[in-house]
């Protein structure tokens, strides 16, 4: 074996020793490797006998990891033996691949690493090695089942779209906000879902948690006392900047259809074309940069628009305005909190809205009301960070990119093992097996007729 072959052997992470023959072919697209090993049984893996003999050898293909984007097969003998004691076939272990994979140890781990990424998708990486996608799955299946982290000290909880098939929809996915570590993904935010889940949690680990911050939803909220009593409900302000510009947006839908029987008056056209400039923070409308504005015909500011919009309708300026108040009391900076009256400016904004005598500015008010106390809970600060969901809404931005390259994962538990092998950082594989297998969400198969 001369030196070349022996760096080549270093590359596949093969003792040179446990190698008998060892050559390597290149055709246009692929390298092909043979390799005999000489590694040799003392004694039967079966009843401990020495008295074995070899019958030849057992030969088999293995998928090693690309070389220069070229795909590697490598075709090995090994050798066989027969047991003169108890008739068993023993064959010696493959030194380079686990029993019963067709991958070499080395590219199982390429694999692995290759699946890290977010935009990484299954097919991608098995086109690379020339083998169907439903072995690169069963490689992650393997080797990727995350364990649930510890609950931390302030939890972060929020749902996101799974599919339109799924049995569950809405999947719950709680967050670490200190070190923005996904803690778990839960297949859904039912009561009888969660409950059971957060039971089996030692009582110890959810007393540890003294923030939840989540959304408006009724989910969460009357589980709280029971499971994790010594924490503070906060709701994330993100969500309800996002419930008050719902309210408003829904003022301009039934303010524009006053306009719909003629869709080209002026008023109807910037309502539907115009609108996220009601939307955004007057902080962000932009009275400097003039162009001409298509529907309006003339030069004007994103300001001279936003005049325009709210001069259609006193409702829609009204509830505006009230908009912009909200935004006002939520954006309290950290060294201002303790000269600020945060529960009068509350109510003076709650008595605002009753006042306007806007149905959905009132029904706002009830929601402010109801969710009073929580939103008073969200001005709280961890050093010089807001609790909010806003990590978590980072995290599932590239959740929906996962899932949206993979053209939907339907099958939960491998969906949840993907998305926390992906986004949280130091999250590795196993470096052996798992014996628990990833059961696929099926339905099972009806009654059916064979072709005679």
């Amino acid at each position: 074996m001369n030196d070349n072959d022996k760096k080549l052997l270093k590359l596949f992470d093969i003792e040179e020793d446990s190698v008998q023959s060892f050559n390597i072919d290149l055709t246009e697209n692929k390298y092909l490797i043979s390799i005999v090993f000489n590694t040799k049984l003392h004694c039967c893996p079966h009843c401990g006998s020495i008295n074995l003999y070899s019958k030849g050898y057992s030969h088999g293909t293995l998928s090693s990891a690309p070389i220069n984007n070229k795909v590697c097969k490598i075709n090995y003998k090994i050798r066989r033996y027969h047991c003169n004691d108890c008739n068993a076939y023993p064959t010696v272990d493959n030194p380079i691949s686990y029993k019963g994979k067709q991958f070499t140890k080395t590219a199982i781990i390429c694999i692995l690493e290759g699946l890290k990424p977010y935009n990484a998708t299954y097919s991608q990486i098995a086109r690379s090695y020339d083998v169907s996608t439903t072995k690169i799955i069963d490689i992650f299946d393997t080797f990727v089942q995350i364990p649930r982290k510890t609950f931390p000290r302030i939890l972060l909880i929020d749902e996101f779209y799974f599919g339109s098939k799924a049995k569950y929809k809405y999947p719950s996915i709680f967050m670490n906000f200190e070190n923005n570590l996904i803690i778990d993904i839960v297949k859904s935010r039912t009561h009888e879902i969660l409950s059971p889940y957060f039971f089996q949690i030692p009582k110890k680990e959810r007393e540890t948690v003294e923030y939840v911050c989540t959304d408006m939803s009724f989910t969460f909220k009357p589980l709280l006392p029971t499971f994790f009593p010594n924490a503070t409900l906060i709701i994330d302000h993100f969500h309800l900047t996002k419930h008050i510009n719902g309210q408003l947006n829904k003022i301009r839908k039934r303010i524009m259809n006053n306009y719909k029987s003629n869709k080209k008056t002026l008023y109807y056209r910037l309502l539907k074309h115009r609108y996220k400039l009601l939307l955004k923070s007057a902080n962000n409308i932009d009275d400097d940069t003039f162009s001409k504005d298509r529907i309006l015909e003339y030069t004007t500011t994103e300001n001279g628009i936003l005049e325009v919009l709210l001069g259609i309708d006193k409702e829609i300026s009204e509830a505006y305005k009230i908009k912009e108040e909200y935004l006002a009391f939520d954006q309290c900076q950290k060294e201002n909190i303790n000269t600020c009256d945060k529960e009068a400016e509350l109510r003076s904004l709650i008595k605002r809205c009753k006042k306007s005598g806007i149905e959905e500015m009132n029904e706002l008010a009830d929601t402010l009301e109801t969710w009073k106390t929580e939103i008073l809970n969200s001005f709280t600060w961890i050093g010089n960070r807001r609790i909010s969901n806003g990590p978590i809404e980072g995290k599932n931005n590239y959740i929906k990119k996962i899932l949206s390259n993979a053209n939907g994962l339907t099958n939960f538990e491998r969906a949840r093992n993907r998305i926390m092998y992906s986004q949280n950082k130091y999250e590795t594989y196993s470096s052996s097996e798992h014996k628990t297998k990833i059961k696929e969400d099926k339905d099972p198969r009806g009654s059916y007729e064979k072709n005679k």
